[in-house]
């Protein structure tokens, strides 16, 4: 069933079509670009990847757009959106299919996913969520009254809950010294493991340190955003909490079923540019969808293994696709997917039982993967 369209005359979608083509056609030439730099150089202005890309990207966001701002795909049953909303939002979202794209296209060709591309990604979700914290992923939220049912009002998904709802003490802003503390830690650590050298500086060459390096110009610019977001405060700090949530508990899940996984096989079982890249979603949608991108990239991955076996005889399966895949048909299905999964998210106890599930059969899908590689090589 296609949502309620948004109310728009026919000149107006035809002129949002029109840009989002256009900036479709600009997105899919910076992707080839990009991954040219990166690790394509025979990437040329006569290419076929310089045709057939933006092509592809235009019609993506062309799709994006009538289902984000004139079906209202996401959006749920019954939330008020405005247009503005709407495109400011779907334009978030485009950005971020276009670097988990580009994170695909080279962890497809190349096996890996450059921090080139995790580390601006990063540092761009903080901004933007601490700038517009109505990106994030929209839910309703029930405003109770003593005197009528619950008032049911538009918001969107925050740390703990819908953005406007309860928060926490301990995470106000200034001048509330606990959460400027949490946050800073949040961040470094992501520094600390996301920006480390000579992840990707030997793939990248010279053109990977003129973006990202020196490192503590990345620092700076984080510290920069958690401290101005933790003075603003208002709904400005509790977006830029809910994207450095997002980044901590992402990255976390993805590297405890790599350590657990590689454990077990005594071995790695999965890159560090996995848990970088779910640090990235994580801090451009919230931890929660990333929960359960995590939990769709377990069965996509296993799909994608058995048909590069059949169709290809290859045993080797990068993850990170799975995981961008997952990621982007949270964001294209938010709207059911969220109604069914909510009620895990309000239970403490069932969300670390669905956490742990998601580990544990992402652990488990990769080491029977690794177990089935000798015997198919065989």
């Amino acid at each position: 069933m296609i949502p309620e369209a948004t109310s728009l005359s026919g000149m107006a979608t035809l002129i949002g079509s029109i840009l989002a083509v256009a900036a479709g056609l600009v997105g899919g030439r910076l992707l080839v670009v990009g991954v040219g730099r990166l690790v394509e150089p025979r990437i040329t202005a006569g290419s076929p990847a310089m045709l057939w890309a933006p092509t592809v990207v235009a019609a993506a966001a062309l799709a994006l757009w009538w289902w984000e701002v004139l079906c209202r795909g996401i959006v749920p049953e019954g939330a008020d959106a405005s247009l503005a909303m709407l495109t400011t939002r779907f334009a978030l979202h485009g950005i971020l299919f276009l670097l988990l794209a580009a994170a695909t296209w080279i962890d497809l060709r190349h096996r890996i996913i450059p921090d080139a591309i995790t580390v601006p990604g990063v540092l761009a979700g903080l901004a933007a969520l601490a700038t517009w914290p109505d990106g994030l992923l929209p839910v309703i939220r029930e405003v109770p009254r003593s005197f009528a049912p619950p008032l049911r009002e538009a918001d969107v998904l925050g740390f703990v809950g819908p953005l406007r709802g309860p928060w926490p003490t301990w995470l106000e802003p200034a001048p509330t010294l606990a959460g400027l503390a949490i946050a800073v830690v949040a961040f470094t650590m992501w520094w600390l493991v996301g920006t480390e050298p000579g992840v990707s500086d030997t793939r990248m060459g010279a053109w990977w340190r003129r973006l990202v390096a020196p490192r503590p110009l990345v620092a700076i610019a984080g510290a920069a955003v958690v401290v101005t977001g933790w003075l603003v405060g208002g709904d400005h700090w509790r977006g830029l909490v809910s994207s450095l949530g997002g980044l901590a508990v992402s990255a976390g899940m993805v590297w405890l079923t790599r350590a657990g996984a590689s454990r077990a096989l005594g071995r790695e079982a999965m890159g560090l540019g996995d848990v970088t890249l779910m640090a990235m979603v994580g801090a451009w949608l919230g931890w929660q969808p990333c929960v359960l991108a995590c939990f769709l990239a377990v069965f996509i991955g296993l799909a994608h293994g058995v048909a590069q076996l059949v169709l290809h005889s290859e045993t080797e399966l990068p993850f990170g696709p799975s995981l961008c895949l997952g990621a982007a048909l949270v964001v294209v299905g938010w709207r059911p997917l969220w109604g069914r999964t909510e009620p895990f998210f309000e239970r403490p106890l069932e969300m670390a039982a669905v956490v742990t599930v998601v580990i544990v059969l992402t652990a488990v899908t990769l080491w029977v993967w690794h177990r089935l590689r000798p015997i198919s090589a065989g």
